[in-house]
């Protein structure tokens, strides 16, 4: 399975989480602050360092889950993080089970509150995923 691939299937279970509006992928910074309008709640993907060890490639991700808090009223923040470790948790375990792959290592959770265009809360986890090299998909 590609990186590629990997990614795309990423995208495609977190767009069917019922809490994620929009998933996106890269400068997380500047897609957050540059586009207003986007619709909360998001699933943005980051790259680590990948690796392929004795057949198995180790893809290695930062998936943030992000929502949007008041600008007066932050007492919502511990329920979204709550949600989105869940939602993360739940893109993980598919993928997994839709693709006979593994988590390799510790996952780190890391709660956050952060202004992009908009106050926001969310948490995040550095993961990788495990995969046979050999293993395809159809496009």
């Amino acid at each position: 399975m590609t990186l590629n691939q990997v990614v795309k299937e990423i995208h495609k279970i977190a767009l069917a989480q019922k809490n994620v509006r929009y998933v996106g992928q890269g400068d997380l910074y500047r897609d957050l602050n540059s586009n207003p309008s986007l619709r909360y709640d998001i699933v943005y993907l980051t790259q680590n360092q990948h690796q392929t060890v004795e057949g198995f490639d180790r893809y290695s991700f930062n998936i943030f889950y992000i929502s949007r808090i008041g600008d007066f009223d932050a007492t919502n923040t511990l329920q979204i993080q709550s949600i989105g470790k869940e939602v993360i948790e739940n893109i993980v375990r598919i993928f997994c089970e839709q693709y006979d792959a593994d988590v390799y290592g510790t996952t780190y959770w890391q709660p956050f509150t952060q202004r992009f265009a908009d106050l926001t809360a969310g948490i995040y986890a550095q993961i990788t995923i495990e995969i046979a090299a050999s293993t395809c998909i159809d496009e």
